[in-house]
């Protein structure tokens, strides 16, 4: 069935060759069944988002509680900022390799693999008086991410109609940034109450849960394994030293950063410096993402209305900096509701538009899709392992978290860059030696 173009065909119609079986009449997918199936598309995408959000729960988790950890553990700032750049670490070795498990693994696998690693902070109660083994934990809920990321793009361009990858694509991250948003609220206060242990491990909790609803719900269609990655230049090594993956990539590495070093140094700042207490720093991290949250909702439905996608680059990586900067020059002030809000607002509102133009410029080889995704993560995990601890080290030198807050402000305009130089996709795309329709089906 290899080289055959699936046109006019509802979502979820291949052939069965390359089909998985599923149990009732979603084994028979085929012309008598397929407006069923695309129904089912609605079911697949509150799957994925409740699989997202669990995964958001625990991402960031650890940012409002540094000093408790600092102080139980007895480590410094540098150390404690491992906690969150160990996610990252992973996702710089394992991401592009596990995203060539598209095509070999299947899709629902890979989903369910990555729903129970996020799960490991399940095991946090057995790590308070092991400072390695809670990284350990911390490492493997990084790989559920990798899992879940490089699989959403082929997921959804199976199910979606082209038209429909924007809301996709937005209710997934939005759904990633109402679970930072709940735990960034209620990780401090609920730790005072019975223990950031126990915090970690029901975080850990939900996504075991959301494994369980996947493996009995979700659908998924195995891919061709005879795709080429790039019919125009026939490999890997081609697909990831493309310039528009690689644009993609750096520019959201900036403001992802500055999210980063951000949720996990400003409430230690705030405390350290002004006496905030990490209740109400924990609620500013949860304003910063509460805004995020309205921005994803805001870009999901304006990115439907246009084919214009460089603009949703542009403006919030320039608001981006300047909001970073103003989060800790104007920590004494009322002002600063306004700079995490716009912090947050700037980081989240151009993603959903970032992660649809790779599907838009290759809407016929997801698993170009799927390697695309897998750089940007491999990009974010390189800068999001560094830049905690390194915030943490230049402030063991210099005294103060302000310099390496500074630092990844400036960084934070890569986004700009990426706008002005990315190709705009528009309703029809280059793809290699010819131009071809976003409303053509997918070859598989």
């Amino acid at each position: 069935m290899d080289g055959v173009i699936l046109r006019n065909i509802p979502p979820m119609f291949t052939p069965k060759g390359n089909s998985q079986s599923y149990p009732g009449d979603a084994s028979k997918l085929n012309g008598e069944v397929a407006q069923k199936a695309t129904k089912y598309r609605f079911v697949i995408g509150g799957l994925i988002a409740f699989l997202a959000w669990s995964l958001g729960l625990g991402w960031y988790i650890t940012g409002p509680i540094t000093p408790l950890l600092i102080s139980h553990y007895g480590i410094s700032n540098s150390t404690a900022g491992f906690l969150t750049s160990i996610v990252f670490l992973v996702h710089i070795v394992f991401a592009i390799p596990l995203s060539m498990l598209v095509s070999r693994v299947g899709l629902k696998m890979l989903l369910v693999l990555g729903a129970l690693a996020a799960s490991a902070q399940l095991l946090s109660f057995m790590a308070t008086t092991s400072f390695p083994l809670l990284l350990g934990l911390r490492a493997i809920h990084g790989m559920g991410f990798i899992f879940l990321f490089t699989t959403i793009g082929p997921l959804f361009m199976q199910w979606f109609h082209p038209k429909e990858l924007p809301l996709a694509n937005g209710v997934f991250v939005i759904a990633v940034s109402l679970g930072i948003t709940t735990s960034t609220f209620v990780v401090a206060p609920l730790s005072e109450v019975i223990g950031w242990e126990v915090v970690l491990s029901l975080s850990g909790g939900m996504s075991l849960v959301s494994a369980f609803i996947w493996i009995v719900f979700g659908k998924a269609h195995r891919m061709s394994s005879h795709v080429d990655l790039d019919p125009g230049n026939g490999n890997t090594l081609a697909g990831i030293r493309s310039r528009d993956t690689w644009l993609l990539a750096i520019g959201d590495a900036g403001p992802f950063t500055l999210l980063t070093v951000s949720l996990a140094w400003l409430p230690t700042f705030y405390n350290e410096v002004y006496g905030m207490s990490l209740t109400n720093g924990g609620a500013l991290m949860g304003l910063m993402s509460l805004a995020g949250f309205v921005a994803l909702i805001f870009s999901t439905l304006l990115s439907g209305r246009t084919h214009k996608r460089r603009p949703f680059l542009i403006i919030p990586g320039i608001v981006a900096g300047f909001a970073g900067f103003a989060a800790f020059l104007l920590a004494d002030s009322p002002g600063i509701y306004v700079a995490v809000a716009a912090l947050g607002f700037a980081c989240w509102f151009f993603f959903p538009v970032l992660a649809t133009i790779p599907m838009e410029l290759y809407p016929n080889n997801p698993l170009r899709v799927s390697l695309i995704f897998a750089t940007i993560l491999t990009a974010e995990g390189i800068f999001g392992f560094i830049a905690p601890p390194t915030v943490g080290a230049i402030a063991d030198i210099t005294g103060s978290l302000v310099p390496g807050l500074a630092i990844f402000s400036v960084l934070a305009w890569s986004l700009v860059a990426a706008g002005i130089l990315l190709p705009e996709p528009g309703p029809t795309f280059t793809l290699g030696k010819g131009v071809r329709s976003l409303h053509e089906g997918s070859k598989i």
